[in-house]
């Protein structure tokens, strides 16, 4: 049988998305509800949440953009640093990808974690609650890199597609089960598309400096089996407990780095409850 057309459409023929782009940043909205800004992990796009949006569209208005410099998005400086980088975003959001003058929720994954703190840490007032999904952006020391391989030149598509495989299983999915084609053709077509590379930033020292600024309540979902915390995700827990004044840690059982993908079931429910709680004030105006 041949794969569907990696698109959402293709993936979700049932559903209603609409695509904009704001300020170079191209985005899919599905679902209703409140607002929810979903950004995706470093060499990906708004497919690293394949198994998420049928759910989550069912308790929040989703928006799916593909990250400055990944997917369709417009391009950015190579060089550009986390402010520079966040600059781009931030022209979307403010500039009508998510509702004006209205809260919104947020959640991000590895590199999009990193990056939704930070939308945190400048929207104090506009963001109610995010979700991080194994965050990036931890002190050197607390972290290690898997051997991923480059795709050799010259590689025929099998080649190619089972380099793409192999670093699926090192770094993203625990159960090779768990990684079909369509998987394989998903993580192909985003390292394809991606022009900024994003590791220069997420494996840096760059979640911490937001995460202390957050006023909003915020959710960790560290997966257990994850490669990249040193020594383990209980480790990651204890570092997000000590930054972040008002988060809950949860550890996800059985679930490699790419754990909205591989443990669906769990990582939804989660958020639903968790988001879906936020968007209250208290009597000084505080998200609660």
């Amino acid at each position: 049988m041949p794969l569907p057309e990696i698109t959402p459409e293709g993936l979700f023929p049932d559903l209603e998305f609409q695509t904009r782009t704001v300020a170079g940043v191209v985005a899919r909205e599905v679902g209703q509800g409140p607002t929810l800004l979903l950004l995706h992990g470093g060499t990906g796009s708004w497919t690293h949440w394949v198994r998420n949006i049928r759910a989550l569209s069912q308790h929040f208005r989703l928006v799916l953009p593909d990250l400055p410099g990944m997917g369709e998005s417009l391009d950015v400086p190579h060089d550009s640093d986390l402010d520079g980088y966040g600059e781009f975003l931030l022209a979307a959001v403010v500039g009508g990808l998510v509702p004006a003058g209205v809260p919104f929720l947020a959640a991000g994954f590895s590199y999009g974690g990193v990056m939704t703190a930070w939308l945190a840490a400048r929207l104090p007032e506009r963001v109610a609650g995010i979700c991080l999904l194994a965050p990036g952006g931890f002190p050197p020391g607390s972290w290690s890199r898997p051997p991923l391989r480059p795709v050799p030149a010259g590689a025929s598509d099998a080649e190619t597609n089972a380099v793409h495989r192999r670093n699926l299983e090192l770094m993203m999915i625990g159960d090779p089960k768990r990684i079909d084609d369509l998987t394989v053709a998903m993580q192909r077509r985003n390292h394809g598309m991606t022009r900024f590379k994003s590791r220069f930033l997420g494996y840096r020292d760059t979640l911490g400096p937001s995460l202390r600024q957050t006023r909003c309540p915020v959710l960790g979902l560290l997966p257990e089996r994850d490669p990249l915390p040193q020594p383990d995700a209980a480790s990651r827990a204890a570092y997000l407990e000590r930054t972040a004044p008002r988060i809950t840690c949860r550890i996800v059982p059985g679930a490699s780095h790419w754990v909205a993908f591989e443990a669906p079931d769990d990582v939804n429910r989660l958020m639903i409850e968790f988001l879906g709680a936020r968007g209250r004030r208290d009597k000084a105006g505080a998200f609660i």
